[in-house]
């Protein structure tokens, strides 16, 4: 039986971050662009810096991948800024990380590979086999699930699967929750998330 191949997967937020993920055994790294991306409180990158990122993750000796997310819900005003970042980094970058259905659209329209964000709480195979006929090269599957439903899932299907090892765990399902938007009128879909659930609560009889 042949052996699968994985691919460690790194987030970077700046170059710092980039050149430290690269040194340490990264296959491949992925990063934000401002303004449209999970990780909103983050420095992130500018469209100009795609050039440098890519010179330094192709020049590294061996050849590291790089992932543009964009992977934040898309309200209708933002639709022709979209649009023009993915005219810019086609050709750029190797993949764009996104579940809004607009962005996934557009990628298609421009034929940029993409894969399916685990903010679309893909956690059962109907699900991955609807990503998959749609285009998806990958899906990141929810973060909730157990290793046996991994495995069924993945033997299922021909695309990629990719799973967090590491990192923060929501309470609610991956990409569903809406209690920071609701307290705090910050979208935890737009990477604003006040982390609400893990402050302690006292509940009261009034």
């Amino acid at each position: 039986m042949k052996k699968p191949k994985y691919e460690l997967l790194c987030p970077v937020g700046n170059f710092a971050m980039l050149n430290a993920a690269i040194n340490s055994g990264a296959d491949a790294v992925y990063f934000g662009i401002k303004g449209f991306n999970m990780r909103a409180s983050a420095r992130n990158f500018e469209v100009s810096d795609l050039d440098r990122i890519r010179r330094i993750c192709k020049t590294s000796g061996r050849d590291v991948k790089m992932y543009l997310t964009l992977n934040i819900i898309i309200y209708q005003k933002e639709l022709k800024k979209v649009d023009a970042i993915l005219k810019k980094i086609k050709g750029k970058i190797d993949a764009v990380i996104c579940w809004d259905f607009s962005v996934i659209n557009l990628c298609k329209k421009y034929k940029i590979p993409f894969h399916v964000s685990t903010q679309a709480s893909i956690s059962n195979l109907e699900s991955a086999k609807f990503f998959e006929k749609l285009g998806a090269e990958r899906i990141v599957l929810a973060r909730e699930l157990s290793l046996k439903q991994i495995r069924e899932i993945s033997k299922r299907i021909k695309i990629g699967v990719e799973c967090f090892c590491h990192g923060a765990m929501c309470v609610s399902v991956s990409g569903r929750c809406f209690m920071s938007q609701y307290l705090d009128k910050k979208s935890a879909n737009r990477g604003e998330c006040t982390q609400p659930c893990r402050r302690a609560y006292v509940v009261k009889e009034v």
